[in-house]
């Protein structure tokens, strides 16, 4: 996630996410759920750089003296932000596994396509275009291809055919996809050591890693 303007010593830095905002035609950044409390912490002057974020207008201020303003994140920084996924790019191949089974059966996933997916190997293909990543999961089971940009909210229908709302985000050099559906929320948290790529899922009490290595 992107850490932006941290308001003042008493307060801690905020965590954003980009949205789009269809009256002004731009993007703009809030925070995330988890700190919506610092709302109102959340003042000029901004102690980023002006070329990486450019202050604009804010149309929903304009109506309500309690709406905090918006920064618009400049092309300079979303393209920063997307370099940052370039450890990530190239072909992951599945090595192991712990406690893959629980993370699907708290998913809602059945018997059968449970033990298929225990045997299955699959690989991973992660490419940048622009501003746009694009993550393709490839099985005996399912080839699977999601596309997304940083920080922007997308519909997502994953491999078992949940239909979820979805975001992926860098934190701390880790690619982080969160995935929330009929009031739930799974996390999906990628990190790149050498040749080797860590996936973590994480559903409610139950924590899955699973093992990739970078393909020759």
């Amino acid at each position: 996630m992107f850490s932006l303007c941290p308001p003042s010593p008493l307060a801690p830095g905020s965590l954003w996410v980009t949205q789009s905002d269809d009256i002004t035609n731009s993007r703009y950044i809030q925070p995330v759920r988890s700190q919506q409390s610092w709302w109102c912490l959340h003042y000029s002057p901004c102690l980023f750089p002006s070329s990486l974020i450019l202050t604009l207008p804010c149309f929903a201020a304009s109506l309500s003296p309690s709406h905090t303003h918006c920064l618009s994140l400049s092309p300079s920084f979303l393209r920063t932000a997307a370099d940052m996924v370039d450890v990530f790019v190239g072909t992951w191949l599945l090595k192991e596994s712990d406690k893959f089974d629980e993370y699907m059966k708290e998913l809602g996933v059945g018997f059968a396509t449970r033990k298929v997916a225990n045997l299955t190997k699959p690989t991973t293909i992660i490419s940048v275009d622009g501003d746009t990543v694009t993550l393709k999961t490839q099985s005996t089971i399912k080839n699977t291809e999601l596309s997304f940009k940083l920080g922007e909210e997308f519909d997502e229908t994953t491999a078992d055919d949940r239909k979820a709302k979805s975001i992926v985000t860098i934190e701390d050099g880790k690619l982080v996809h969160i995935q929330r559906w009929d009031g739930k929320e799974t996390s999906l948290v990628r990190e790149v050591n050498g040749n080797v790529l860590l996936l973590t899922l994480k559903l409610g009490e139950v924590v899955c890693t699973r093992r990739y290595e970078k393909a020759e």
